[in-house]
């Protein structure tokens, strides 16, 4: 949980914080939860691409005047403080009272902002002249504003990302939010996980649960991998001698690899994984261990909100 409450500096009133702990981000995503305790005469949402000098990328909403009840979503690029507007929503964003999905992507020179409040998903598209540029991500506010922000989830991408209402229609397909592909000797250890993620609300595609007597097993692997949103190799040290589970993984990444973002590879470290058990093709991606409660609980976190 973030959050931060009065104060802010120039004619905006404006704050902002940054994680410095992460390397910097140069295409990727930022999203989180945002609450703002105000309703009136506020302002807050997502940063990227940012550092310490008030340089930063900005999706945010403020009213447009100090008594309403709507606010306006736009984008922005902050240059050492000063604010170059880069587009804004048209329709006014009607905030829930409780806490709203900020989600700002960035890839290359476009950049893509998304609000879901209660039932409503508000989505703007720009194209950013400036020059893109690393930096980090983080939370922005104006006006003062007392603003609390949980659930935060931040990966890298070297593939461009897809319209709110492509991931809408492409949502109606995906039966499973992620699809475990294991070698056999880990079967044990992946259904504790398998376990961890039904607790949180996480659908998953598991071949003990899914494969039966009879079954013809391509054809199940094959539907489980088309009703899945994410495919998450288990990695442990059998993981090079599963021939299934290299079947499973690899039209998917083979897939990502040439663009398409519909479904996406994230490796699973299970316990006695080391770093050599990696796969060639994995070793540049973000990968999870499940072993690590407070990283795992993010990854979670991360699912649910996309």
């Amino acid at each position: 949980m973030i959050t931060g409450h009065g104060g802010g500096v120039g004619p905006y009133a404006a704050s902002y914080t940054i994680s410095l702990a992460s390397e910097t981000i140069l295409n990727g995503s930022v999203s989180t939860a945002i609450r703002l305790t105000s309703r009136r005469a506020t302002g807050a949402g997502l940063v990227c691409r940012a550092d310490r000098n008030w340089t930063f990328v900005a999706f945010y909403t403020a009213p447009e005047n100090p008594g309403d009840d709507t606010t306006v979503a736009r984008l922005g690029v902050f240059r050492e403080g000063v604010l170059t507007p880069i587009a804004q929503l048209e329709e006014p964003v009607t905030l829930a009272r409780g806490f709203n999905r900020f989600t700002l992507e960035f890839y290359s020179g476009q950049i893509r902002g998304e609000i879901r409040a209660d039932e409503r998903t508000y989505e703007l598209r720009a194209s950013c002249a400036h020059i893109p540029f690393p930096g980090h991500v983080g939370l922005v506010k104006f006006y003062g504003a007392g603003v609390m922000a949980r659930g935060w989830a931040a990966e890298q991408t070297r593939i461009p990302f897809i319209t709110a209402a492509a991931r809408r229609k492409e949502g109606q397909m995906f039966k499973y939010d992620v699809f475990l592909c294991h070698a056999s000797q880990t079967a044990d250890e992946v259904a504790d996980i398998a376990k961890l993620l039904a607790d949180r609300g996480v659908s998953y595609w598991l071949d003990k649960e899914q494969i039966t007597y009879g079954d013809r097993i391509s054809e199940k692997i094959e539907e489980g991998l088309r009703g899945s949103h994410y495919v998450l190799p288990c990695i442990s040290k059998h993981i090079s001698r599963s021939g299934w589970t290299r079947a499973e993984y690899g039209a998917i990444l083979n897939a990502e690899l040439s663009g398409d973002s519909t479904r996406i590879v994230v490796p699973l470290l299970l316990a006695e994984a080391e770093t050599s058990d990696i796969p060639l093709l994995f070793r540049d991606k973000a990968r999870v261990t499940s072993t690590n409660k407070v990283e795992f609980d993010r990854f979670i976190d991360f699912l649910l909100s996309n």
